[in-house]
């Protein structure tokens, strides 16, 4: 059977950005959907943000939910880059922030929206005509059809995207970075501290310990093509091998085999961002290399200013779309060169492949990414 809606805004993506985009949007009174499969994500992924983006989570109305378990203030980060001593990052005025389960925030706000604000599916086909998004989507309980119409399409459906595949939209990527992600006990308690993240560089690469809770961390390689025995790092097996150079992780890694997914952690930002009445947010519009910890507070930033822009456009300005575009590029761009800057930074491997493909991108190349 198929069933007819009409809504406001289709969200096609359930993750964090998404996800607050139809909070806010609901919050203003629209009619919201959002179409995710909503399945249990293979590795759950550590996420930190900064003390700053309190004041942004107080105006989302979120804030409380960083203080509700499992996610924690963040601890502090202990670092090898650029020198074989790990050092402690300074303490900020209060803490460093949170740590934060991803997955469970994303679940935590999804409650808080009326349940016909969420359809587990996927969606199928989306066509345009007179102004208005047709998208035919399949229920993932049943198989059953369901026929959608809204006068705005927001794609949060990460990396891959669904937009930008249908509309054949450029994509520019920057590099090519692998994660081989764990979850694991939590490990250690170093020298007396229990920082909350761990980075060590090494030869061909970099590795994170980063706690997901009191029992449980996330231990992750970064690495490209250039990393030898790149492709064996799907198994824990040969982890040992590869982290020979990185004492903490090291210690840090369990004796049994454990399960690793290999994940994209690779910068891009699409050619586009927006179009009349569709736009693109989360990780489907840009994408951030962990390093730089942006991440998950640029994806809840760009909700809101998502949110916000769709609001003006169904109400008439004709410029909103475009100003939310060219806002988050030159965030992009700010963040590239930020990162090359990171990578420059540790020079104690000058005939690394893994070190000259990070470094090497010069600085006409990473500004003005998007005309």
């Amino acid at each position: 059977m198929c069933v007819s809606n009409k809504y406001d805004c289709v969200i096609v993506g359930g993750g964090i950005s998404g996800t607050v985009t139809a909070w806010q949007l609901f919050r203003q009174g629209l009619k919201v959907v959002i179409v995710d499969p909503r399945s249990a994500p293979v590795m759950r992924l550590a996420e930190s943000m900064p003390a700053s983006a309190e004041p942004m989570m107080h105006r989302l109305g979120l804030l409380e939910l960083l203080q509700q378990e499992p996610h924690s203030m963040h601890s502090g980060q202990i670092s090898s880059w650029g020198e074989p001593v790990l050092r402690e990052a300074p303490l900020s005025d209060r803490h460093h922030g949170w740590k934060v389960d991803k997955s469970v925030l994303t679940t935590q706000i999804q409650t808080r929206l009326p349940e016909k604000c969420l359809f587990n599916g996927k969606v199928v086909e989306v066509s345009e005509h007179d102004d208005v998004w047709f998208c035919r989507v399949k229920s993932a309980q049943d198989g059953s059809e369901h026929s959608l119409e809204s006068r705005f399409i927001v794609d949060a459906s990460g990396r891959q995207g669904y937009l930008p595949r249908v509309l054949n939209l450029p994509r520019h990527t920057f590099d090519k970075l692998t994660a081989f992600v764990a979850n694991v006990p939590s490990p250690f308690n170093l020298k007396g501290l229990s920082p909350s993240v761990v980075v060590e560089a090494f030869e061909h690469g970099w590795t994170l310990i980063s706690r997901l809770n009191a029992e449980q961390s996330m231990l992750a390689i970064f690495c490209n093509q250039h990393t030898p025995g790149f492709s064996q790092l799907k198994h824990s097996r040969n982890w040992h091998d590869i982290a020979v150079n990185t004492p903490c992780f090291y210690n840090a890694l369990p004796e049994q085999p454990f399960t690793v997914k290999a994940i994209n952690a690779s910068s891009h930002i699409m050619g586009r961002l927006n179009g009349k009445n569709w736009l693109l947010a989360g990780d489907a519009a840009m994408a951030f290399d962990p390093l730089s910890s942006h991440g998950m507070t640029t994806a809840i930033y760009m909700a809101e200013k998502a949110s916000q822009a769709i609001l003006a456009a169904l109400n008439g300005e004709t410029t909103a779309l475009h100003l939310y575009s060219k806002s988050m590029t030159e965030i992009y761009n700010s963040y590239l060169n930020e990162l090359f800057g990171y990578y420059r930074r540790e020079q104690r491997f000058p005939d690394s492949e893994f070190w000259r493909s990070k470094q090497g991108i010069q600085q006409p190349e990473v500004r003005n990414v998007i005309g």
